[in-house]
């Protein structure tokens, strides 16, 4: 079937065609209801406009069969809602149309409805760099030579008087896109693991498994590749990280804001709106050859089995708790004034390490509040700790707090949908104090700064607190994939802690005696040939080991 646009006309329902042409001087509008799904070719000889809102954005899909023979190679136009700039107030987009020039993007778009802000000779429209973890805006002299926007990356934007409508003019990919990541994150320019990446297409995508079993953007980039020679690329996301973080504008009506975070433990199907950003995490070995033998694997994709008509908002409007879940919050405040919080979640099948996809760290790992993994901890603060429902039983969690001196600040365990009878208790082993905080919230003002773990720890059930529980349950020993050190968390108060490293053959190879009275130290790996160790910690009457890898 071939439809021959002759009238104006208005789209706002999903329709199907093999071919769409538009005539010169006639136009097309899929309304911010409607989607047209093709599967042959998109003309454009008048005008075709895509609209959206904040909450409803159209789609149009070429070449819905995937069969590669749909093509759109005149331009069209998507008209893409950008939330307000303000303190909190960035909206993270990209473009979802090709050939976009960004120069006519910033210097004459006119929507209709919103304009991009400038400040002086700075436009409200940047870009991040995880080489140095920077934001850079385009200015009125860089933005004539900044090309096209790269579609599948992310930029900020900000517009005016409520947000509105930016114009984008391009046409629609029909095929698989790539957007290539970088891992910084030990680098000397303050580097990140973080890359900005965009939905390139102008449909919504599928996000997590609820949406397609194995058609959806977690699962893709968490899938092994396999490459001739018998060569396996692995996940291209962090499995610490196996999430979308997606930027929510003015969280408490404030003007600040937060990363929101999605991932499989969403009990509703994910979709992620047209010119969408978010953030996600590269794999730490990405920059190892043996791993990513070529620069070609180091890329995100987003595939066109992923494209779909079905959608609402740009999914950072806030989650509520799923009511049939266990699960529950706890939050941190200064005063009335909520922080942050980090999230528990319990299912059958999760274990107390780390579970891809269901535990995730969070965004910012030197902030607020987060947890700790109750086994094998990597030294990972999380905003998601996904367990087995063994947890109930009797587990203790570490907690991680960041808190300056001198500010009253508490402990709320909200949003609960766990057993009424499951006690969570919060301990400050320093103070030596337990708060039930099923009951009422956990207070302190402290007198000093907080930061990491080693002072808090959640229970969870009936937990016999005592040294050899400390020891064996709570303390954290591990190196880091790029890190030259052993980290030690969680050491106990007033108690002697000696180090000792022993090869495979059993030699001691290194011995320290560790500085009293710090709960988190590290000792250096230098000089060690690559190789498998035995770290032994001896603190008190009690002895922890573990394995590790020098490379």
């Amino acid at each position: 079937m071939r439809i021959l646009i002759l009238l104006i006309a208005v789209v706002s329902f999903s329709i199907q065609a093999q071919n769409i042409t538009v005539s010169s001087g006639k136009s097309c509008t899929v309304d911010k209801t409607g989607s047209v799904q093709l599967y042959g070719n998109l003309t454009n000889n008048g005008t075709f406009t895509l609209n959206s809102d904040s909450n409803e954005y159209a789609s149009v899909i070429v070449d819905s069969d995937n069969n590669g023979s749909g093509t759109n190679s005149t331009p069209i136009v998507y008209n893409r809602f950008v939330n307000e700039v303000g303190a909190g107030e960035w909206d993270l987009i990209g473009a979802p149309l090709d050939a976009q020039s960004i120069s006519s993007f910033a210097t004459t778009n006119t929507a209709g409805t919103a304009i991009l802000v400038t400040s002086g000779v700075y436009y409200a429209l940047g870009t991040y760099d995880s080489s140095d973890d920077t934001w850079t805006n385009f200015t009125s002299s860089s933005v004539s030579s900044a090309g096209n926007f790269d579609i599948g990356k992310g930029y900020q934007a900000g517009t005016l008087s409520g947000g509105g409508l930016l114009k984008f003019i391009g046409t629609a990919a029909a095929d698989h896109q790539t957007q290539s990541i970088q891992y910084n994150v030990a680098n000397d320019l303050g580097g990140s693991r973080w890359n900005l990446i965009a939905n390139p297409f102008p449909s919504y995508i599928k996000a997590n498994t609820h949406a397609h079993s194995t058609n959806n953007f977690l699962t893709v980039n968490n899938s092994d590749i396999q490459r001739p020679s018998n060569i396996t690329i692995p996940s291209r996301i962090d499995p610490n990280f196996l999430a979308i973080y997606g930027w929510e504008s003015d969280t408490n009506g404030d003007n600040t804001g937060a990363y929101t975070i999605y991932n499989f433990i969403d009990s509703e199907p994910l979709y992620i709106a047209p010119g969408q950003g978010f953030f996600i995490a590269a794999n730490p070995n990405l920059n190892d050859t043996d791993f990513f033998p070529d620069a070609t694997d180091r890329v995100i994709s987003f595939t066109k089995e992923m494209r779909t008509i079905v959608g609402g908002d740009d999914f950072i409007a806030g989650r509520m708790m799923n009511p049939t879940s266990s699960e529950f919050l706890l939050k941190l405040y200064e005063e009335d004034t909520f922080i942050n919080s980090t999230r528990f979640y319990f299912d059958n099948g999760l274990t107390l390490g780390m579970d891809p996809g269901y535990d995730a760290g969070a965004f910012e790992q030197d902030f607020g509040l987060m947890s700790r993994l109750p086994e094998s901890d990597q030294g990972i603060g999380l905003a998601i700790n996904a367990m087995g429902l063994e947890a109930f039983n009797a587990i203790s969690i570490p907690l991680e707090v960041y808190q300056v001196s001198n500010v009253p600040f508490r402990i709320s365990l909200e949003d609960s949908t766990i057993a009424s009878d499951i006690e969570v208790q919060l301990e400050d082993r320093l103070l030596e104090t337990l708060t039930l905080l099923n009951d009422e919230d956990f207070t302190l003002t402290a007198e000093e700064d907080l930061s990491g773990i080693g002072r808090f720890y959640l229970h969870l059930g009936n937990v016999t607190l005592g040294d050899n529980t400390f020891i064996q349950d709570l303390v954290s020993i591990y190196k880091g994939i790029n890190d030259n050190y052993i980290t030690l968390e969680g050491l106990p108060y007033n108690t002697k802690n000696n180090l000792n490293v022993y090869n495979v053959l059993g030699q001691l190879v290194l011995s320290n005696l560790l500085e009293a009275n710090q709960t988190r130290q590290t000792v250096s790996t230098k000089g060690l040939p690559s190789g498998i160790y035995l770290v032994e910690l001896q603190s008190g009457r009690s002895i922890l080991s573990k394995k590790i890898i020098v490379k």
